[in-house]
């Protein structure tokens, strides 16, 4: 959907402040005929996304991200409550790692702090669109199959860093054929070639890692974001939510912007080390001239003496060095709830924090505060004597004595 582009990137709808912005591109901005399209399919909602990845349980990092994407992104913007709307998203582009006990146990978390999406969806969900696209890409130049093995790729990929770094402190001049150093011999296929090439991986006539589709940027930006990253890579596995359909698997690179678009999100709200992902989001969406939503990030949560890292929370799991994902000893949202912690509790603990773009480690007393102020407001208290001593307690205004019994 073409034409004049707006002078503003991914404008704030009607009736909103622009508090949630970052770093600014050019290629953000949409054309006018998109921000008509958009107005007119959000109905003057906003609209955010919670996107996990179900590929283990949730711990509080993302019930920091939920309470941002259901509730403090809207207060910050400003929103009406009716007018707020959140998709929750399971983010299932990789079935090696991901499984229906974990898709299970997000929704559960999600329903326990009791967020309330406006529909659940599935990136998987999209396949069918996304392999569309893939194809459009390849016509229009922009995707090819290539044959390197994953240590060529990287081995390129260092050689870019290499020329970067001497155009950065040397001047060197980044030509065409300097940069043929480091493209994959792969890169130039006709566009007849590539898509027979791409049809064979998707009828699974490659092994694993034999091919993968891989968009062809910019070599000469100095963002490694923007070095031909894989679209589309073959994995022989079944996937927990659609079954055995595919055995070609989109990239999160590739996916989430896309999906972003297609579900018209207006902020796509994500922690600081995407940050440099922005400009491969953006190309993305213009060469496919989709609608662009306005991205921000925040800094991540970091909790002292506490583990908040899916993949090392996973090796503890798959290790026996803990008792499962509930084990009180993690900072999960199941072990944290088996240890004491309601859900107003962290719910309390992420909007007294904040979020801000300024990286930082928070105390753990901290947490301990919030949970000592919450039960302080809502705890019953009884006293008992345990070892009670017997005694006569006279009575001040009479001669009587009283001798209290043990209970």
């Amino acid at each position: 959907m073409g034409g004049p582009t707006s002078t503003t990137a991914a404008a704030a709808p009607e009736g909103t402040t622009t508090t949630l912005q970052a770093r600014v591109l050019d290629v953000m901005k949409n054309s006018v005929a998109w921000e008509a399209k958009h107005k007119e399919v959000n109905e003057g909602f906003v609209v955010t996304r919670f996107p996990p990845e179900p590929n283990g349980y949730l711990h509080v990092g993302h019930a920091k991200s939920m309470s941002m994407n259901f509730s403090q992104a809207f207060d910050k913007l400003g929103v009406a409550e009716d007018k707020r709307r959140t998709i929750f998203r399971y983010d299932d582009t990789n079935p090696e790692a991901e499984s229906q006990e974990y898709i299970e146990a997000i929704r559960a978390n999600v329903d326990w702090l009791g967020w309330k999406p406006w529909k659940t969806t599935y990136s998987s969900e999209y396949f069918d669109q996304l392999y569309a696209f893939a194809l459009e890409l390849i016509h229009k130049g922009r995707a090819y199959v290539c044959h390197q093995s994953k240590a060529e790729i990287e081995a390129s990929r260092s050689i870019l860093r290499d020329l970067h770094g001497r155009a950065s402190a040397e001047g060197l001049v980044l030509t065409e054929s300097v940069l043929a150093a480091a493209a994959s011999p792969f890169r130039n296929r006709s566009v007849a070639d590539n898509l027979r090439q791409f049809e064979r991986m998707r009828r699974g006539e490659y092994a694993e890692g034999a091919a993968s589709l891989r968009l062809k940027m910019h070599l000469d930006s100095p963002n490694p974001n923007m070095w031909d990253f894989v679209a589309y890579r073959i994995k022989f596995v079944p996937h927990p939510h659609i079954g055995s359909k595919w055995c070609i698997y989109p990239t999160y690179d590739y996916t989430h912007c896309i999906v972003d678009a297609l579900e018209h999100i207006d902020y796509s709200i994500c922690t600081l080390e995407f940050e440099t992902r922005r400009e491969s989001y953006y190309w993305l969406l213009d060469v496919l001239d989709l609608y662009k939503p306005t991205v921000y990030e925040f800094a991540r949560l970091n909790i002292t003496f506490t583990v908040l890292s899916k993949r090392k929370l996973l090796k503890l799991v798959t290790h026996g060095l803990v008792r499962g994902w509930d084990d009180p000893r993690l900072a999960t949202l199941n072990g944290l709830r088996r240890r004491g912690f309601s859900a107003p509790i962290l719910n309390a603990f992420c909007k007294d924090i904040g979020v801000t773009r300024v990286q930082s480690t928070i105390q753990i007393q901290r947490l301990y505060a919030v949970a000592r102020a919450h039960l302080g407001d809502t705890s019953k208290r009884a006293m008992a004597v345990l070892d009670p001593v017997p005694s006569n307690v006279p009575i001040i205004w009479g001669i009587e004595e009283i001798a209290n019994k043990r209970v």
